[in-house]
């Protein structure tokens, strides 16, 4: 079990490192889907691979032992990352395009995105750890979250990194707490945070 929670913490971490790569743009444009496509395997695999569905099923038993009650402020606080740009051009921060291009880019990452999470959740069908439908993968709260936060990185993470590992805290403590909540399996949020950075990525590679 020490070792799911080492695997559990590794993912985000693998994500947030791709902040820090500014050395090479080249490098860094690589970083990004490379990151975005182990999460989503890894979730793909918690969920899909009999053995670690085991782990993903202990992890759930583990975290709920306490039977605590479930907290609400992941549904609001999702949206964090992806509106902090238009605070921030309100404040007069700039990003790397004005604010039209970011509105229109990342409204793009999210449109993408959504059409392979609704496939995910309504034609593959698997069932969340609170038995309440069979739309649990991947993750679409923690989908939300990361697509912000990588909208965030590109923009401002180079001129200004602490705005962009801010942007993958929040992040990653939504799917944490999607785990906690018991609406999702790890696999879930894992593959939920891959599909937000790998459809930005895309949409950035297209259009930037």
């Amino acid at each position: 079990m020490k070792r799911l929670f080492v695997i559990l913490i590794l993912f985000p971490v693998l994500a947030v490192h791709a902040q820090y790569d500014t050395t090479s743009v080249q490098r860094q444009s690589l970083w990004a889907p490379a990151s975005g496509a182990v999460l989503l395997t890894s979730g793909s695999l918690f969920t899909f691979n009999p053995y670690l569905k085991n782990y993903a099923v202990r992890l759930r038993d583990t975290v709920q032992s306490d039977g605590h009650p479930r907290l609400q402020f992941d549904d609001y606080l999702q949206y964090v990352p992806g509106a902090t740009p238009v605070m921030l051009n309100l404040c007069g921060v700039k990003g790397r395009h004005d604010f039209k291009k970011q509105i229109l880019l990342e409204g793009g990452s999210y449109l993408l995105g959504v059409v392979f999470l609704e496939i995910g959740k309504y034609g593959i069908g698997v069932e969340r750890p609170d038995c309440a439908n069979t739309t649990s993968f991947p993750s679409g709260h923690t989908f939300t979250a990361f697509t912000g936060a990588e909208v965030l990185r590109r923009e401002y993470g180079e001129e200004y990194p602490w705005i962009a590992v801010a942007g993958y805290a929040v992040a990653t403590l939504i799917g944490a707490m999607r785990i906690y909540n018991n609406r999702h399996w790890v696999g879930d949020v894992l593959a939920g945070a891959g599909l937000g950075i790998l459809s930005t990525s895309a949409v950035y590679w297209f259009f930037d």
